[in-house]
């Protein structure tokens, strides 16, 4: 038992130093230490996975209303960082560390009530925010709808269905 206390007391005091010492880079030029990106992923994970427990997505989800409105407001709100088919990455894209992910990648996987988790509350220490804040529950419904069914979609079906109304 002492020997874990002992061991708790220098962990805790290496943190401690490593922080006052200002050693880490935190610039948004450099990405993380793979260990520091890892935990921070793994914690983002867990988290995730725990408070979007028991969301349940509205039966009418998938309805062509709900991915054209959620593809309207991808493309005003998400298309900046998250990029779209057949566009450069904007600079803010190409700034932001951790790379906010390409969620029109044909490999997503996007599970709507993990992503309307997720807009809805934003991800601390990246650049997420809370769209909750500023959007309804429909609306991110909507844009969890388009992004589910989006993954992999081409830059001709993204224009014609985020052209405006």
């Amino acid at each position: 038992m002492s020997a874990f206390c002992i061991a708790a007391v220098v962990a805790v005091a290496s943190g401690v130093g490593v922080m006052y010492s200002g050693i880490y880079d935190v610039s948004a030029t450099s990405g993380h230490n793979p260990v520091v990106a890892w935990v921070l992923h793994k914690t983002y994970l867990q988290s995730l996975h725990r408070h979007a427990a028991g969301i349940q997505a509205p039966a009418d989800l998938m309805t062509v209303a709900n991915v054209e409105a959620g593809a309207r407001l991808y493309r005003d709100t998400c298309m900046t960082c998250h990029g779209a088919p057949g566009r450069p990455l904007s600079p803010i894209a190409q700034g932001i560390v951790p790379n906010a992910p390409l969620l029109l990648s044909a490999t997503r996987r996007n599970n709507p009530p993990l992503m309307f988790w997720v807009i809805k509350n934003g991800v601390k220490m990246t650049a997420m925010p809370a769209f909750g804040k500023t959007q309804d529950d429909k609306a991110i419904w909507a844009l969890s709808a388009f992004l589910y069914k989006a993954r992999g979609i081409n830059s001709s079906d993204f224009e014609k269905l985020s052209a405006p109304q």
